[in-house]
């Protein structure tokens, strides 16, 4: 069963390389090491969740593999880890297959690495779009309403807009949403009125049913123009 969902940001300035002495985001890492720290506590297996880098640049891995696997190794806790990429680009029927494939293997943490929208103010790596906003008001909403179902609002992420706004986010967080159903189950009568067309009740009703999640800290930020969401959520 997947115990804890913890979301943290895809920042480069969140590995060791990228920090200088000053710190660029006061408190942003020490928020993602206590987050993380606290869903593996008891956790004896970890899947990562996290995009293929949209320009790769090197032979290095995924900056969100490596931002998690630093994340982890901080913790200074023994578990089992599984790495899960997904394309930066894939499309939503991809993400809910790679969600619902997922295998829980006793108490296991759900580590996803997601940004949002890259293009929250005019000195953001992708300029100012107003409908940034919009777009990551949806993200936070979903992960903040998590006990109400609301990651299910996650399916409602457009891949071409959020491509547009530079959300590096989107496909992790689709798996998430598609993750924590309930294999078997169909989906609720609120789940298909959400679908705006055939296909999209289709995609919802693959997803399955939600495990209900408590929120138990989520924080808000974007000190680069880049949305940032450091978020633990815990199954009831």
């Amino acid at each position: 069963m997947i115990t804890d969902v913890v979301i943290v940001p895809g920042a480069p300035l969140l590995l060791p390389e990228y920090q200088g002495r000053i710190s660029a985001a006061p408190g942003l890492i020490e928020s993602c090491i206590t987050v993380v720290r606290e869903a593996v506590a008891s956790a004896h297996h970890v899947v990562v969740v996290h995009a293929t880098d949209r320009d790769a640049r090197s032979t290095k891995p995924a900056v969100g593999l490596r931002v998690a696997d630093h994340l982890l190794a901080a913790t200074h806790e023994n578990f089992d880890v599984e790495h899960v990429a997904v394309a930066w680009d894939a499309t939503l029927e991809e993400c809910v297959d790679l969600g619902r494939g997922l295998e829980p293997q006793g108490a296991t943490t759900l580590l996803v690495v997601a940004d949002g929208s890259a293009r929250r103010t005019e000195k953001a790596p992708g300029h100012l779009d107003p409908r940034a906003t919009d777009i990551d008001d949806v993200i936070v909403d979903a992960v903040r309403t998590a006990g109400e179902s609301g990651l299910e609002r996650l399916l409602d992420l457009d891949p071409e807009l959020c491509a547009d706004l530079l959300v590096a986010g989107r496909a992790p967080l689709q798996v998430l949403a598609a993750a924590v159903g309930s294999a078997g189950d169909v989906a609720s009568a609120d789940t298909a009125a959400l679908a705006t067309t055939s296909a999209d009740a289709g995609v919802r009703a693959a997803a399955g049913g939600r495990t209900a999640y408590r929120v138990e800290s989520c924080e808000v930020s974007d000190p680069f123009g880049v949305l940032y969401v450091v978020a633990h959520l815990v199954a009831t």
